[in-house]
């Protein structure tokens, strides 16, 4: 990594944490919690916050992707001049107010949400999505209501794809896929293991297997020929796991859908006056 956008640091360290070393993973938490304070430390500050080594310091750095602790510490320090400076806001009132308030949070992390998603990895996965012979999209847990949806929606629009349910079907669906065919596997943590199975069922049938996940070491973006990250920079992987934010790749499969509908051009304008079609003959006057 030597082009580090604007707030990409941080989502860095959150999305590479799980797979670090304990030491090293020590060394990241306090990166993150003094983030604000890591220009005025020196490095041997941070190793004896992290209860580490000054070498573990620099190894963390260079597990991150940065060449060394100065790089990630001027680059924090830029990153510090972009991000806003929060408003004071009162608590807010009753229900509607915290709705409110979840809403305008999510709105002001937008920029960090994209932070890790890599723009020419887009672009191969809309062409690999267009060109497809099958597409099947597939997730479990919290993450199959969107592979439920990234299949709908892609019909809707003219690109006909499946999202079987049964781990076993998934597994069996995956396995007789060919070059031609995509797998477009979603995984918040990135280590559901059935949908890693499902991710190896399609890649010994030579299928290109598009992951769209939270953690970019994270086993399935490891495995994915293609791997698209998002995340909620707010949380942690245990965070992942118990809260399971699903929201910032749930807008990433609408960006995808409407990618590939500007592709599909006029054959998506007809699918979509098609569906449309089916869509009011089930709906209540």
């Amino acid at each position: 990594m030597n082009d580090h956008r604007p707030g990409e640091v941080i989502a860095t360290i959150r999305s590479v944490l799980p797979s670090l070393l304990p030491t090293e993973q020590a060394v990241a938490a306090v990166l993150l919690e003094r983030s604000a304070e890591i220009v005025e430390l020196s490095s041997q500050q941070v190793a004896e916050l992290a209860g580490a080594s000054r070498a573990t310091v620099v190894r963390t750095c260079q597990s991150l992707g940065f060449t060394g602790y100065q790089q990630l510490r001027v680059l924090l320090a830029r990153d510090a001049g972009y991000r806003p400076t929060p408003a004071a806001t009162a608590s807010p009132v009753g229900a509607a107010g915290i709705v409110t308030q979840t809403f305008t949070h999510i709105a002001g992390r937008v920029d960090d949400m994209v932070a890790l998603l890599d723009a020419d990895a887009v672009e191969r996965a809309v062409d690999a999505l267009v060109a497809a012979r099958r597409v099947v999209a597939v997730g479990n847990g919290l993450s199959a209501p969107l592979a439920l949806d990234a299949a709908a929606r892609l019909t809707s629009v003219g690109r006909a794809a499946e999202a079987p349910l049964d781990v076993i079907g998934q597994q069996i669906t995956a396995r007789l896929l060919s070059q031609d065919d995509v797998l477009l596997a979603v995984s918040g943590s990135g280590s559901n293991a059935s949908t890693l199975r499902t991710v190896g069922a399609a890649t010994a049938g030579g299928a290109t297997v598009i992951a769209v996940t939270a953690f970019v070491r994270s086993p399935i973006a490891q495995a994915a020929d293609i791997g698209l990250v998002v995340t909620m920079p707010d949380l942690t992987f245990r965070d992942e796991i118990t809260l399971a934010s699903r929201l910032p790749q749930a807008i990433l499969i609408e960006g995808l859908v409407a990618a590939v509908t500007q592709r599909l051009g006029d054959a998506a304008t007809t699918a979509k006056s098609l569906a449309l079609d089916a869509i009011s003959d089930n709906l209540a006057e």
